[in-house]
């Protein structure tokens, strides 16, 4: 099943757009977890199993699973089996290296980790992204214009063929001939998700910068939805991990997940 056919499925059953960010903290963690023999991989089951009819997709940070060594790899091994079949993962990892490096970071993802879809940095160009376009039923999630401040200092420069950022959104296009393309747009750019998704108008889009960073929901729906009325993935993390430090931290993530979705589909009727 390619990532696109899980995504749909996943997104029309739980009827929602919440891609659940797994960026675990340990510092963070409730202190009744923290004497686990995992701790980390014990406190995102529990999200997991609160949030799995709401999630249209997982996304795990590999960022935090890597800081803790061998423990994390294997937190980040045990998480991916506790997230149903039907559920796709998205790895985000922002891979961006010569064609023979990402040839090895692909194989990381799609056939160690099994997940479904990995973020890529384009930058590189062609040679650097066409490995993980290699596995069809994957999805290369590329950035395109990302949630943090500094991204106008690379991605906003003007060139000969428009802003950077529209560049690789119709760079995209061409690199989509296998289906394998997502992009990476920040919800903090209502305006110009619209531009993108003007240019990459079948492309799924992965938006974070919702919750902690406080984008603008109605905005991000309305500009963002492709021909089909989706093809978004409104990711948050901090605000649904850590909607409580204490024993009911589940039941708190899962009512913050429940109120995007909400909040997501009022603003698509």
């Amino acid at each position: 099943m390619t990532f696109s056919e899980k995504y749909n499925g996943a997104a029309t059953k739980h009827n929602s757009f919440v891609c659940v960010g797994l960026d675990p903290d340990p510092e963070r963690i409730p202190d009744h977890l923290k004497g686990s023999p995992d701790p980390i991989a014990a406190f995102l089951i529990e999200i997991v199993n609160a949030t799995k009819d709401i999630a249209c997709t997982y996304k795990p940070n590999f960022a935090f699973f890597g800081a803790h060594g061998i423990a994390g790899w294997q937190a980040l091994q045990n998480t991916i089996k506790a997230i149903p079949s039907d559920i796709p993962i998205l790895l985000d990892f922002k891979a961006g290296d010569i064609g023979n490096t990402a040839t090895q970071y692909a194989r990381m993802a799609y056939e160690q980790l099994e997940v479904d879809a990995i973020t890529v940095n384009p930058l590189m160009g062609t040679d650097a992204i066409e490995p993980f376009l290699a596995y069809q039923n994957g999805c290369a999630f590329l950035l395109c214009l990302t949630s943090n401040p500094g991204s106008a200092d690379v991605l906003r420069l003007n060139t000969d063929q428009g802003l950077l950022f529209e560049v690789l959104a119709h760079k995209s296009m061409i690199w989509n001939q296998t289906g394998a393309c997502g992009l990476v747009v920040g919800a903090t750019h209502p305006d110009d998700l619209l531009k993108v998704r003007n240019i990459a108008t079948t492309l799924p889009i992965l938006l974070p910068g919702v919750g902690a960073q406080g984008a603008n929901t109605d905005a991000i729906v309305q500009n963002g939805l492709d021909a089909t009325g989706g093809g978004i993935l409104v990711n948050a993390s901090r605000s649904i991990l850590y909607a409580s430090n204490g024993s009911d931290f589940a039941d708190a993530a899962r009512k913050a997940a429940e109120e995007l979705r909400e909040t997501l589909n009022n603003a698509r009727a």
